[in-house]
């Protein structure tokens, strides 16, 4: 199997990727075809293909000197989602799941019946509640300061009051007791953890 593509042979695959989207074929339809031809994978087909589109978008002139027709490209730019939506995201999806609503319902009603855009929430909440424990426990941390009834995805249970604080409460503790019964208290735990 020969690596290199000849002029003629990277003609023909944008010929049948041409078609291909003419056609509404997709395109592993051209790749698949030219793997066939030419004895290459298809991955190697499809790789090959994005390369030269790429070049071709950065230097028009070379494709139309070569006389291959671009399609437009069907890649769209990539949105990166702030911090705030992110956090609101998240917000919105523990709070309605403590109300009853799945994932997939709450993300349905944010996205307002655009498909494409409740795919890139569904895809980003679970990538922060998989990837991200530190984000979505701060996000947890701020709905129960605000006494708001959350769920937790990691316990899979609902969050109905603040989460205590334990280590205010043991300073809280310390700082109220006597001289005396400071000592006494501290003597005690220097005993328990000997």
């Amino acid at each position: 199997m020969q690596n290199n593509w000849s002029i003629a042979q990277t003609q023909k695959l944008f010929g049948y990727a041409f078609e291909a989207i003419s056609q509404n074929k997709g395109l592993m339809w051209a790749f698949n075809k030219t793997s066939k031809e030419s004895g290459r994978s298809v991955n190697s087909v499809r790789n090959y293909y994005y390369s030269q589109l790429k070049m071709f978008e950065l230097v028009p002139r070379l494709a139309d000197d070569l006389k291959i027709k671009l399609i437009k490209s069907g890649r769209e730019q990539f949105e990166l989602f702030d911090p705030q939506e992110i956090s609101d995201l998240v917000k919105k999806i523990l709070v309605g799941k403590a109300n009853g609503s799945s994932v997939r319902s709450t993300i349905s009603v944010l996205a307002k019946g655009d498909a494409k855009l409740a795919l890139r929430l569904q895809n980003k909440y679970r990538s922060m509640v998989a990837h991200h424990k530190d984000k979505v426990q701060a996000v947890m941390n701020e709905l129960a300061e605000a006494g708001t009834i959350f769920y937790n995805p990691y316990t899979k249970m609902l969050v109905t009051e603040a989460t205590p604080d334990n280590h205010k409460k043991l300073t809280d503790y310390i700082g109220a007791l006597n001289e005396a019964e400071a000592e006494g208290f501290l003597t005690m735990m220097k005993k328990l953890f000997a």
